[in-house]
């Protein structure tokens, strides 16, 4: 016999307590209906956003997608009288104008969309509008359709366009839906809305709202042929085996609570005062008995509520007492002849004198439909993109370097990212990951202990005092259009905020999108959201908060984005939760490579601050990532790019020039405003590149890189202008406050001082390519602005192209405008989309130039003294050979290698994460079980080390010497080469 799916079982438990689950027919042998729309999230047509008192997060459309569907139809107020747990759309901006009805004169008609999985023969639809205390409501122009296909082509409309009024005598009853003409069959189901009508029911006041909200939606349909409507089985244990959620400290003993033992063996609250801990369910029970056991004493307060779910605000109490002596007889709270159903029982307990709590044994007897509590399989999602191309499984005893780095000394909100807190974690389940964020005594403790690369003259305050960790693949991996995924165990806890996103390998500072955004203090919920948008010019984001009955936090899950030209597609454990298509006007989806981020934020900013009292936030708790895994087509571009660092070693993503022309220099480091990494900013996020090119001083004629690179479709210059001395305005942040911004050079020679591009079927003919430039935000003088160009869909022959500098006006074009240094003008970054990319060559003869690997045959070798630079060369004044690699081997040498502790992503941040907040070509099935490490193809390891530091004025020029070319250094040439920084302003 067919058994019944998991989300039929617990929609009968959500509703059998609630109404009849028979339908009103002439025939009392048909069949039982239930509810298949629990659990479900909708879409929507809904354009305006919810406002939030707090600017800094995504504002949304649909505001709580899961509340209409958790199974719990209770009206729970809020302090204002209206319904607290509702799933919310808005029809039009309130104008506050009487004249226009609160503006409902010029409101739309808005809808709900549900996908109920496949065709089902619906009976009635039932729906619990949302309610106030005291006052009922006309919901305007109410209609129910359904139809086969989400773009509803040819729907059945099964209640027409009507108001819905409720009275006193019909106050929050549910305005339940029967189809003419009987059952219908559908798989996807419409309610439209145009706001409501509210009237005090005393009469003395009314007026139009734009909420469309409901408390829960329920569309009952026929079990399908073969399933049963299992009997509800006899009570039981529901907590016996049952690891609670447990906010705040990290409790000790916790698996003593449900050992089935009362017994003095005690599970501890290790957070004082007024703490709460609750058992988590993902079905829906109806409680029937509760048995709390705890440690002899008094207690100043003690209480036990039922919830529909673990993030419900409100719930059902069921006992509480103040002033209480418990004894050694466990307290025993009986609900005979109450219907009391909910996923979720909370223990709120402050015990006297300041003590910790401690539990002998709880007991929740409770009757159900299914006891199942395992945690769903995941099965990834049907996808075009299907072949593994690149992963990391963490199976090795250190951190990947040649996939990763690994940030270092960067101070970010509350913290300092450092190489400490990341590691490999292994246990008898398999082998993870670990970024472990570790509050210490002070701010000065935590600096004396990992370091700080600091940033201007900033200073980070006393609230700094946390140890965390990041790890990015920048320079090492990006790629462009597919599917992500990644298996991970998130911590919590007030201020703590785990992440997974991904930003534009040129770091344009708008490009962005989050696969996880996990916010501490409210455990059952998961972000997802798609930045785009320049700035203080067209910042925006889109974003939807997922909610789960069971904290994230309590499991592993997998978090997956599919991105695409079209839209952008969130999973979590292969369901579909939200897709984006916003910002398609401003760049067109992210139209430029992005590579992954791995982090865990500590407090400030959108997530806001730890507790300071040290009792809401786990005081050192670690982030686990099972595996990261990229998927694309079979033939697909790939992402190549060179970071114009001529020490790094050099690999198959790696890009360098086989044609340099001869007056151009290095720039690095130095006190120099052309090389001061304080300079190096936009947006208030130091993104800065160590190895940067100019022209030099006395350069003549045209100055140029030139690259190999059959089927080049994309390029993407990374360049840096300096600003304008005393030229700055205020402009928006795009969330309610105002920054200063500057203004480039470029503004005084438009298009005189661009770069351009060239590409050539063979080296000798070559075609302008069209750019499109991107202005970043702008930070003013002396900061240097940091300006994109891209050049999309080259000759489909390209074989060649040329990155040709501008040419510095002089004369009457540069009449009555300030003079302009060659320093002013740099490129840092250059970014290949490549097409088809030929097999490696084989590997360069060794000889006295070409770095050396410190461990053959293996990953990139670890620091030889943890915290150091790694030593000098013995021939500092050369450097190896730039092979032109090719292939697809998953790592890229950063800037510098990351043999070099203490010089990734180094730099300040009190604002990070704005938001401006492998198998080689193989198709293999995803698992969420932990599968063999798969490694990609690896380059050998470069040296890669610092060359001897020196004045920026003795920057050597770059001679040309064709494809092999060896660039000539003084031993005063580069100056110590530091990872590439990534801060992250959030202000979403």
């Amino acid at each position: 016999m067919f058994t019944l799916r998991r989300e039929y079982v617990a929609a009968c438990a959500a509703t059998a307590l609630i109404m009849p689950l028979l339908t009103p027919a002439a025939h009392a042998d048909e069949p039982q209906l239930i509810n298949v729309l629990l659990g479900r999230t909708p879409t929507s047509n809904a354009t305006l956003t919810h406002e939030s008192a707090d600017p800094t997060i995504p504002r949304v459309t649909i505001k709580d997608p899961h509340f209409a569907t958790d199974g719990d139809t209770g009206f729970t107020p809020n302090n204002s009288g209206e319904d607290a747990n509702v799933t919310k759309i808005l029809a039009g901006a309130e104008s506050g104008n009487p004249a226009n009805n609160n503006g409902f004169d010029t409101w739309n008609d808005v809808y709900l969309q549900y996908d109920l999985g496949e065709s089902r023969e619906i009976g009635r639809i039932l729906l619990h509008h949302n309610g106030y205390q005291a006052a009922g409501s006309t919901f305007k122009n109410v209609k129910v359709e359904v139809a086969d296909t989400p773009t509803f082509d040819n729907p059945t409309v099964i209640s027409d366009t009507a108001d819905f009024e409720e009275t006193q005598a019909t106050h929050l009853a549910p305005q339940t839906i029967l189809p003419q003409g009987g059952k219908v069959s559908a798989r996807y189901v419409r309610i439209w809305q145009k706001g409501h009508f509210i009237r005090n029911f005393n009469g003395n006041w009314s007026g139009y709202s734009n909420g469309v909200a409901f408390r829960e939606i329920e569309v009952m349909a026929t079990p399908k042929d073969g399933e049963t409507l299992p009997p509800r089985a006899e009570s039981r244990n529901i907590a016996l085996g049952h690891t609670p959620y447990v906010y705040g400290l990290t409790p000790t003993n916790i698996s003593a609570i449900s050992d089935g033992k009362i017994d003095d063996n005690y599970a501890v609250h290790n957070s004082l005062g007024e703490r709460w801990l609750q058992f988590e369910y993902r079905n829906s029970y109806t409680i029937k008995r509760v048995v709390l056991a705890l440690e002899p004493g008094h207690y100043d307060s003690i209480a036990v509520d039922v919830r529909s779910a673990g993030s419900q605000r409100n719930g059902r109490e069921i006992y509480r007492q103040r002033n209480i002596q418990v004894g050694n007889d466990p307290i025993e709270i009986t609900l005979d002849g109450q219907k009391i159903t909910g996923r979720t029982i909370r223990f709120t307990i402050n015990k006297s004198n300041g003590e910790p709590t401690k539990y002998k044994e709880v007991e929740i007897w409770a009757e159900g439909l299914d006891f199942n509590e395992s945690a769903p399989e995941y099965t990834p999602p049907t996808s075009a993109y299907d072949t593994l191309v690149w992963q990391d499984e963490f199976n090795g005893d250190a951190v990947d370097e040649s996939k990763w780095n690994i940030i270092d000394k960067m101070w970010n909100h509350a913290a300092i990212y450092n190489r400490d807190a990341v590691s490999i974690h292994k246990d008898n389940d398999g082998s993870y990951l670990s970024i472990t964020s570790t509050n210490y005594p002070s701010t000065q403790a935590l600096i004396d202990a990992v370091g700080w690369d600091q940033y201007d003259a900033a200073t980070p305050p006393h609230k700094v005092t946390w140890s965390s960790g990041r790890v990015e693949s920048k320079n090492k991996y990006s790629f462009q259009f597919g599917r992500m995924a990644v298996r991970a165990k998130v911590n919590d806890s007030k201020g703590i905020w785990p992440a997974i996103w991904m930003l534009a390998q040129d770091e344009t500072g708008h490009d962005e999108i989050d696969v996880l955004e996990y916010l501490g203090q409210n455990p059952w919920g998961a972000w997802t959201t798609n930045h785009y948008g320049v700035l203080g010019v067209s910042k925006s984001a889109h974003g939807q908060e997922n909610f789960s009955p069971v904290a994230w936090s309590q499991d592993f899950h997998v978090y997956e984005v599919e991105w695409d030209p079209q839209a952008i597609t969130w999973y979590i454990d292969g369901k579909k939760v939200f897709t984006s298509e916003q910002g398609k006007n401003v760049d067109g989806m992210h139209t430029r490579p992005m590579f992954p981020i791995l982090e865990t934020q500590v407090g400030d900013g959108w997530v806001g601050d730890v507790d300071y009292r040290k009792q809401e936030t786990k005081q050192n708790s670690s982030y686990l990532v099972d595996w990261v895994r990229v998927y694309q087509r079979a033939d697909q571009p790939q992402v190549r790019f060179d970071d114009l660092d001529p020490k790094a070693p050099t690999n198959s993503y790696t890009l360098r020039p086989t044609e340099r022309s001869e007056g151009l220099r290095f720039l690095s480091r130095g006190s120099a405003n052309y090389e001061n990494k304080n300079n190096f900013f936009y947006g208030g996020q130091p993104r800065y590149e160590d190895s940067r090119l100019a022209v030099a001083d006395n350069a003549e004629g045209p100055q140029y890189l030139v690259y190999e690179v059959p089927t080049a479709k994309d390029v993407h210059l990374t360049t840096y202008y300096q600003t304008i001395p005393g030229k700055t305005s205020q402009v928006s942040n795009s969330y309610g406050g105002w920054i200063t911004r500057g203004y480039s050079i470029r503004d005084n020679f438009p298009g005189m001082i661009d770069f351009s591009l060239m590409s050539s079927p063979d080296g000798t003919t070559w075609t302008p390519a069209p750019m499109k430039v991107v202005d970043n935000f702008i930070d003013p003088h002396p900061g240097y602005a940091r300006t994109t160009f891209d050049a999309y869909d080259l000759p489909a022959d390209t074989k060649y192209i040329k990155v040709v500098f501008p040419r510095i006006p002089r004369g009457a074009q540069a009449a009555s405008k300030p003079a302009i240094p060659a320093t002013d003008i740099q490129l840092a970054k250059v970014t290949v989309l490549q097409c088809e990319i030929p097999a490696p060559p084989a590997p360069p003869q060794d000889d006295q130039n070409t770095p050396k690997p410190d461990n053959p045959g293996q990953g990139k070798p670890k620091p030889d003294n943890p915290g150091q630079s790694k030593p000098k060369p013995d021939n500092p004044g050369q450097n190896g050979s730039g092979q032109d690699g090719s292939g697809k081997d998953g790592s890229k040498p950063n800037t510098p290698s990351p043999n070099k502790p203490g010089t990734n992503g180094q730099g300040p941040s009190n604002n990070a994460k704005q938001g401006d907040h492998s198998s080689q070509g193989q198709t293999t099935p995803d698992s969420a079980q932990k599968t063999p490490h798969k490694t990609p193809q690896k380059m050998a390891p470069g040296a890669g080390q610092d060359p001897a530091k020196a004045s920026s004025t003795n920057a050597p020029s770059l001679a040309k010497t064709g494809s092999d070319l060896t660039i000539l250094l003084t031993a005063a040439g580069l100056l110590a080469a530091v990872g590439a920084f990534t801060r992250r302003v959030h202000t979403h």
